[in-house]
């Protein structure tokens, strides 16, 4: 399980992603870390990187645990948003290009690009729909590609309308067990990975469902009341706007819908109430994202979204601030052998120790006739990662 194969930098230019979220799972499981890896490596290959954070990262001490924490780190031409409050000394290392007017706990948000390596912290939005403006206008002052700090308490960076792929931080410090905290990273995987419903007319009515904003039903056929048709399929509205407290309200109107589709937030008192409730035997609950659900265990329903989030690795620290360590091979095996059982297998880094484990990528596909990303020229990167 354990090769030498492309490094996390590489999947990431591979990708041609532009933005990604980089999620920590658990305080103290080396997001920063895996963050400054990728400023380090995307710099050294030429490209120019924009940071932000969808709430707040890089400060030397942990609000929560008031442990010592590693600084981002922004190389010489990085593009930064961060608001004012926490600028500090980094002010001076900084060419300021625009100031956004919404007001913080920490100041008005500041936009600007790094004139000489600087450590500093970023605080951002929690906003999805502020965050994805803030992307789109550090892609458009001119970086390659935006790095994303995230987490699961705040998981807007991850979703598909502000970044356009996901890699998941896990180590240590989720539990004492191995196996456990394996378990707890497969089931996440699960989540995140859910598709669009396989049947292309159900999925094409319910994008359409998602975008009136209330909770909708979709059904096989035509009958009165139906307000749009896909097929042999057709859409019924309701007028709620959430399932949140009104869950058996909201399903008893099931009936025999083949799914149900759903704006908001899905609990997981909908997804248990959902099996009981509809007599189609195949029925299915449909998100409009993954970041949207909020799950604890398998439902016993179909779960699908109508905008797929991409997993692109999973990084691990094997070592906990309260002394729990793990043999990095072990740990980065463990979690590269759950995906896979599971069926989701991804590519697993620590990348301190350079230890890696994957299934669909191994030594021999960086050949002579396709160069790895360390490889290639500045310009030929460039070009990748911008698609």
């Amino acid at each position: 399980m354990i090769k030498t194969a492309k490094q996390l930098a590489d999947v990431v230019v591979h990708s041609g992603i532009r933005s990604v979220a980089i999620v920590g799972t658990a305080k103290n499981v080396g997001k920063t870390v895996t963050m400054n890896y990728l400023v380090s490596e995307l710099s050294a290959r030429g490209l120019t990187v924009g940071l932000v954070s969808s709430g707040r990262d890089g400060e030397t001490i942990d609000a929560f645990t008031g442990q010592p924490k590693p600084s981002v780190v922004a190389p010489q031409g990085a593009w930064i948003a961060t608001a004012e409050g926490v600028l500090g000394d980094a002010a001076a290392s900084l060419e300021i290009a625009d100031v956004l007017g919404h007001q913080g706990l920490f100041g008005r948000l500041v936009l600007g690009q790094a004139i000489e390596p600087v450590a500093l912290e970023l605080v951002g939005p929690r906003s999805a729909r502020k965050l994805a403006g803030i992307v789109d206008r550090l892609l458009e002052l001119g970086a390659d590609i935006v790095l994303v700090d995230g987490a699961l308490d705040r998981m807007a960076a991850a979703s598909p309308k502000v970044t356009g792929a996901t890699i998941l931080s896990t180590g240590a410090s989720v539990d004492t067990d191995l196996e456990t905290i394996a378990g707890q990273l497969g089931f996440l995987v699960w989540l995140l990975s859910r598709p669009e419903h396989p049947v292309k007319g159900i999925a094409s009515l319910a994008r359409q469902a998602i975008d009136t904003h209330t909770v909708c039903f979709i059904h096989a056929g035509r009958s009165a009341g139906r307000t749009g048709r896909q097929g042999q399929y057709s859409l019924r509205s309701t007028h709620y706007s959430t399932v949140l407290g009104v869950e058996d309200e909201v399903l008893e109107q099931a009936g025999e819908a083949a799914a149900v589709v759903v704006p908001g937030a899905v609990s997981q008192a909908f997804l248990d109430k959902a099996r009981s409730w509809a007599k189609h035997r195949e029925f299915a609950v449909i998100a409009g994202d993954t970041v949207s659900i909020f799950a604890t265990k398998r439902p016993k329903v179909g779960l699908y979204v109508t905008h797929p989030l991409r997993l692109l690795a999973v990084t691990v620290n094997p070592v906990s601030a309260l002394g729990i360590s793990y043999d990095p091979r072990a740990m980065v095996s463990a979690i590269g052998i759950a995906l896979r059982d599971i069926g989701y297998p991804l590519p697993v880094f620590d990348v301190v120790s350079g230890e890696m484990c994957t299934e669909e990528m191994s030594a021999d596909e960086i050949s002579a006739d396709e160069m790895s990303a360390d490889e290639m020229s500045a310009e030929e990167v460039r070009h990748m990662a911008m698609g």
